[in-house]
């Protein structure tokens, strides 16, 4: 696994170095946050096209995990659709995607809203989340 650089900081730029900077899965998830500060970061600098597909392009190692496997290609579908760029391949595969649904809250009474809410790209592969879950400040 290539390892993110210790000493000098620097973002993920594509979801590949998501996965393959992290150690543990809770890293994965402050890469993404990490990478999709970085994506939006590129949008507000006006980057070319094949700058931000280049973000999504290369598929990222299997976690193990199919949940976070399947949200990642959520994420690649999501940004596509969002910044009008096409899908990359791998996302689009049905290992991607989940057999039975994933509720990001547990509870009853959200599923209702999770499965209202859930951007197109999250709900495809039976992810249920809420609509403001790829949203960074």
């Amino acid at each position: 696994m290539e390892k993110s650089p210790r000493n000098n900081w620097q973002r993920p730029r594509s979801l590949r170095e998501v996965v393959a900077w992290a150690e543990t899965p809770e890293q994965i998830g402050e890469n993404l946050a990490d990478f999709l500060d970085h994506m939006n970061l590129q949008v507000r600098n006006r980057a070319r096209r094949a700058r931000l597909a280049a973000g999504i392009r290369a598929e990222p190692t299997r976690t193990g995990d199919p949940v976070q496997d399947a949200y990642l290609a959520a994420v690649a579908v999501h940004l596509a659709n969002t910044l009008r760029l096409p899908a990359p391949r791998w996302a689009l595969s049905k290992k991607r995607r989940l057999i039975r649904p994933w509720f990001a809250l547990p509870y009853a009474w959200a599923r209702a809203e999770l499965l209202r809410s859930s951007p197109a790209a999250f709900r495809e592969r039976n992810i249920f989340t809420t609509e403001d879950a790829l949203h960074r400040v």
